[in-house]
């Protein structure tokens, strides 16, 4: 079966190390991979140019095709199954967790066993490295007994790849010729980013196992035990492998320039920290029972704040960084021709007054939750309030980084409330002696006021998207969840409603909005507003037409659980960066929220 030049965004599975990730196709192959870090170029990058990215794929004489897919139970080791007239080709994949290794200055090392269940077959692995996005084919050293020693060198990026056999060079390709005998594995050892020497002790069935063990002692610790559970469990494992371990921070996924629209240009590098994505991990983390891991985020997160105490960016790089500047790949062609193809994200210089209410939600959760230190809160918590109760009658570019210009935003708005709120219950936990009380009191409730007078539209029957305009945006369903009213509230239920009636697909899958913002109309429905609809419905008793919802969502996933960030309301196709943080954390929480429907239990978070 000849490789076509794009395979949808569903054919893929990732595996990580928690430093980085790579996407394996389900043909088998490695299309997208970026090291030694999430956010370093691409060594693997087939996924956005077919010919010039870089790939590392298996054939057979007289072709492969996909069988099956699976992760080993409770982990992210990716097993892959392949037909051909010969009989089936396995491949094993893994990352091994660095942090695992009593050795941190050990390379990081991605693993492939190839086995053939049924019949002994001839295979061979092929492997295109392209460094800087397929801009450099490196440098290239045969060596070791048998030329079974692989070495790739561009710049300070220094990689090995051993195998069972020799090492054979065609043009920028080299490849491993395999005889694969019934029942026995061979592996192919990918290292990089250790020192220079030679490593050939790693045992590749022994660090399988080590593998194994670690990700089912991490699921192991879930509490969860609601509905769903299968696919919130993978949830969990996708996240986990989006944390950068070294600081706590996580990505909102690990690719960049996948589109929003086939051949369009809402293409972007989600290879960062985004401060919103704060109070939706640490609710999902703390539902789950991950309290290290949100401990280790609001580090990451006190640490940023301590460098910037006054004004914070919507996002950072995954090391605190501030400066990412947004620029074009021009070589290359794109996803299914969709470009620009971006790296960096000028987003990170916009003005976006939501992130202040999502980093104080974060903080008071954590509080609640007793994991925070009430002594490393006081001067952020100031700081952070005085500057939203001197901005948040600024317009902004809004959650959506719009690019047409700023406008007044309801859902800034909203979170700027939310901010004050949770300010203000910090305060009085904390026992601060606050001589701005009073005015952040009146500050709240001119927010309050605003929302409820400029932000509801009778016309539309609904809260707005932006004050005084009468458009409609997903983001008003969040009303309830941020307790500022609620779920069963007339107005919350009428624009519950409205949403339901003029944002949705035939699916019943939400739009954002339905205006231009700078960049057309043209885009899917977002997964994340979607399971905000599960959300109210749940909080509204509506529980049967919750389930349906989230199911019917849920089956838009891909074979192993995975979702990105959008749908393409015609065919269901998967859009957008993959897999997407945000659609995952959004699972997780409209499970929640349905077992405490199912219940008859209140709100999610009872600020």
């Amino acid at each position: 079966m000849d490789r076509p030049r794009y395979l949808p965004i569903s054919d893929y599975g990732i595996i990580g190390d928690l430093h980085t990730a790579a996407l394996v196709s389900r043909m088998g192959s490695i299309d997208w991979m970026c090291v030694p870090r999430f956010d370093s170029p691409s060594i693997f990058g087939r996924l956005l140019d077919a010919d010039k990215g870089g790939s590392m794929w298996v054939e057979v004489e007289d072709g492969l095709i996909p069988d099956s897919r699976r992760y080993l139970p409770g982990t992210n080791v990716l097993q892959t199954n392949l037909s051909s007239p010969h009989g089936r080709l396995r491949v094993t994949d893994f990352m091994v967790v660095r942090e695992r290794q009593q050795n941190l200055e050990q390379d990081h090392v991605l693993i492939r066993l190839l086995e053939a269940p049924d019949a002994d077959i001839k295979a061979s692995l092929h492997l295109d490295a392209r460094f800087e996005y397929g801009l450099h084919s490196p440098a290239v050293k045969i060596s070791g007994a048998g030329n079974r020693c692989l070495e790739m060198e561009h710049g300070t990026l220094h990689i090995h790849c051993d195998g069972p056999g020799a090492w054979e060079q065609a043009g920028t390709t080299l490849v491993q010729r395999l005889d694969l005998q019934r029942g026995t594995r061979q592996a192919i050892v990918l290292r990089y980013d250790g020192d220079r020497t030679y490593a050939h002790d790693d045992d590749p069935v022994r660090l399988l196992a080590d593998t194994q063990a670690y990700w089912e002692e991490w699921i192991g610790q879930c509490n969860y035990d609601g509905p769903y559970l299968d696919l919130v469990l993978r949830s969990a494992l996708a996240l986990k492998l989006l944390i950068y371990a070294p600081e706590g921070s996580i990505v909102a996924a690990p690719t960049t320039s996948l589109p929003e629209w086939i051949g369009g240009a809402r293409n972007w590098d989600y290879r960062f920290t985004w401060l919103r994505d704060s109070s939706f991990l640490i609710y999902a983390l703390q539902l789950l029972g991950y309290h290290q891991e949100a401990a280790g985020f609001m580090s990451w997160l006190g640490q940023v704040h301590r460098q910037h105490p006054r004004e914070w960016q919507t996002m950072y790089g995954i090391d605190g960084q501030t400066h990412l500047p947004e620029r074009e790949l021009n070589h290359l062609e794109g996803y299914r021709a969709s470009r620009p193809v971006r790296v960096g994200n000028g987003a990170a210089n916009q003005l976006q007054l939501d992130i202040y209410g999502e980093a104080m939600d974060s903080a008071y959760l954590h509080f609640r939750y007793g994991e925070a230190e009430a002594s490393g809160l006081r001067l952020s918590l100031i700081n952070m309030l005085e500057h939203v109760a001197k901005s948040w009658e600024l317009p902004d570019n809004g959650i959506w980084e719009v690019r047409g210009g700023v406008q007044q935003f309801l859902y800034s708005k909203l979170l700027c409330w939310v901010a004050m709120d949770r300010g203000l219950k910090l305060a009085d936990a904390l026992r601060l002696d606050n001589p701005h009380r009073d005015e952040w009191i009146w500050t709240r409730e001119q927010i309050r006021h605003t929302i409820l007078t400029r932000g509801w539209s009778d016309k539309l029957a609904s809260f707005r998207q932006i004050l005084d305009q009468d458009a409609l945006d997903a983001t008003a369903l969040m009303i309830p969840m941020m307790n500022f009213l609620p779920a069963m509230d007339p107005r919350v239920r009428s624009t519950v409603q409205a949403i339901q009636r003029d944002l949705t697909d035939d699916n019943g899958f939400v739009y954002r909005y339905r205006r231009d913002d700078g960049l057309g109309t043209s885009e899917g429905t977002f997964l994340l507003c979607s399971f905000w609809l599960v959300n109210n419905l749940a909080l509204q008793r509506q529980l049967g037409p919750a389930r349906d919802l989230f199911e019917h969502l849920a089956a838009h996933g891909n074979d192993l659980g995975l979702f990105s960030e959008e749908l393409d309301p015609k065919t269901g196709d998967l859009l957008g960066n993959f897999p997407q943080a945000f659609t995952h954390l959004g699972i997780v929480n409209a499970a929640a929220h349905i077992e405490r429907a199912a219940e008859n239990r209140g709100p999610l978070a009872d600020h």
